[in-house]
């Protein structure tokens, strides 16, 4: 996880460099974000998945994005809604993060408890 907060931050310092440059004069992409774009993109995921839903799924399936982990552990709550078999929602959520299927129990587990804050 430490390579992914080093990732992290280099992202924004370099959202920040081409924020600067924008300002010499150098003309950007326009769909290049910038600053409060990107903070508010986080924020809003932030509001959108729980901090502790996040940090355990990421422990089974570290090369997620903040992205995937929300769309992925809305999916299976609504497979969870829908009375999906145990077995069916395994198969489904290790196919939905790319991980062996062994790894879907785990997942299922992790996100079960937070499918009522999911939605």
């Amino acid at each position: 996880m430490t390579a992914r907060r080093t990732l992290a931050a280099l992202a924004i310092g370099a959202l920040l460099a081409l924020s600067a440059c924008s300002d010499d004069g150098i003309d950007l992409p326009a769909d290049t974000p910038s600053i409060p774009d990107w903070e508010s993109s986080l924020d809003d995921l932030a509001s959108e998945i729980p901090t502790d839903l996040a940090t355990d799924l990421w422990e089974v399936v570290p090369d997620a994005s903040p992205e995937e982990i929300l769309t992925g552990a809305q999916e299976i709550c609504g497979d969870v809604a829908a009375n999906a078999d145990e077995e069916e929602l395994a198969r489904n959520a290790a196919k939905l993060f790319g991980v062996e299927e062994a790894e879907g129990p785990t997942i299922v587990e992790t996100v079960k408890p937070y499918c009522d804050a999911i939605g």
